[in-house]
């Protein structure tokens, strides 16, 4: 290595490294086939047979200056290499933001170098590294080109450094690569979960994909899957390695595996929302039978309140607002929500406070209807996903709406208030 460093020409450095292409299969679980490839590189020291990582190979062309030379290089040598094997699945690229400079931008070397290799660039994606660009809009113009000719754009490690929000206003992606650290241990890490859930919502919204990378567990497989991930790539699907048709099979042996397993889960989860959904209203109806709603006297009401949520698992919080919309009971929560510490954020509501812009009232007016179950939302008394079942009663003197929150989806465990004063 020590020959590697005292040179500072890429012609130098390549005469004593080989640089390797290699390839990490991406499958999609829905469709049972591999949907692409990342290309990657790997260095081997020609005296030693040592390999060289690619941090250190990276470092070592940045060192000596000739990073846009070497990408340009290994953009080479990946079409060389990808174009012997006979394949409908994609190719990822990566693009070092950091070598976007104007004059590349001008010269369009890739679009050139894959028309003259025989490549649709539609099938090829360019992955944008978390490194900061030099200049945003160097990197504007440059995806703008490319874009053109027809690529896809790939922001990778999204969730990382400089892959962020911003970069997907900048951008506007085909596909967005979830970075790892959200990926390792999702299975087991509801505040993960939920940020894996906002990433899809939003790469809906935005029109593009999302791709989860450094998929290592089958169970992260699985969470990933049933979340709405269906393309994967990591080392529970393959390692990287040269062999082009001993990745596909390796691939698509264990996507095989996965399947069956994803297939049986998604079954019992949607049996269990039906299930749960139809017992909502069961549950509100007995509720209803207990009840009769007196203002005057509340506390006796609240006494069946709480008894409901104890025997209810599933039961959040229970009150009861008059017909303004205003609270007339106090919010009876579960047994499962801790009264430890105080929280600004996320507390219970007390009688008097007004809750008529809030859907599970307002519904009545925008409807004309007596029930109503609301889409799922962020609990203000507790922070969890929830829905709210309003019912309208109607009291001796005038009319009520019980309000039960059904616990979706458990985000943190809720920090309620102290008692009041």
């Amino acid at each position: 290595m020590k020959s590697v460093e005292e040179n500072s020409s890429l012609s130098c450095i390549l005469k004593d490294v080989e640089i390797l292409p290699f390839f990490q299969p991406i499958i999609n679980i829905k469709t049972g086939r591999v949907f692409a490839y990342e290309s990657l590189v790997r260095g081997r020291c020609k005296s030693t047979g040592k390999l060289i990582s690619p941090v250190e190979l990276f470092e070592l062309t940045d060192s000596h200056k000739v990073s846009r030379e070497f990408d340009q290089f290994c953009q080479r040598l990946t079409l060389e290499s990808f174009k012997k094997y006979e394949s409908d699945a994609l190719l990822l690229m990566n693009i070092n933001t950091k070598c976007i400079i104007q004059e590349m931008v001008d010269e369009l070397m890739l679009p050139n170098l894959t028309e003259q290799m025989g490549f649709d660039p539609r099938v090829i994606g360019l992955e944008f590294i978390e490194s900061k660009a030099n200049s945003p809009q160097e990197l504007i113009s440059f995806v703008h080109q490319q874009r053109t000719k027809g690529f896809l754009i790939v922001v990778d490690d999204f969730g990382s450094e400089h892959s962020n929000i911003e970069r997907l206003i900048l951008l506007h992606p085909d596909i967005i690569k979830i970075d790892r650290n959200i990926i390792q241990g999702i299975d087991t890490d509801v505040y993960r979960q939920s940020i894996l859930k906002s990433i899809v919502s939003l790469s809906e919204m935005t029109g593009a994909v999302c791709l989860a990378e450094g998929v290592e567990t089958p169970e992260e497989v699985y969470t990933c899957v049933l979340l709405g991930v269906n393309l994967l790539q990591g080392y529970a699907i393959a390692h990287p390695a040269a062999d082009l048709v001993a990745l596909e099979q390796e691939a698509l042996q264990n996507l095989k595996g996965f399947q069956h397993e994803i297939h049986q889960r998604a079954v019992s989860l949607l049996q269990e929302t039906r299930y749960h959904t139809g017992d909502v209203n069961t549950i509100a109806d007995w509720l209803i039978r207990q009840i009769n709603v007196n203002e005057e006297d509340i506390s006796i009401t609240e006494v069946v309140l709480q008894e409901f949520v104890i025997v209810n698992p599933r039961i959040e919080l229970v009150f009861i607002l008059d017909e303004d919309g205003i609270q007339v009971s106090n919010m009876i929560c579960g047994p499962h929500i801790e009264k430890k510490s105080y929280s600004y954020i996320f507390r219970l509501e007390y009688p008097g406070c007004n809750h008529c812009l809030r859907p599970y009232f307002t519904c009545f007016d925008a409807f004309k209807i007596d029930r109503f179950l609301t889409d799922k939302h962020l609990s203000a008394a507790s922070g969890n996903i929830c829905r709210t079942l309003a019912v309208r009663l109607q009291g001796e003197k005038k009319s009520y709406i019980l309000c039960i929150d059904f616990l979706e989806e458990e985000i943190k465990t809720p920090l309620l208030h102290k008692e009041k004063p």
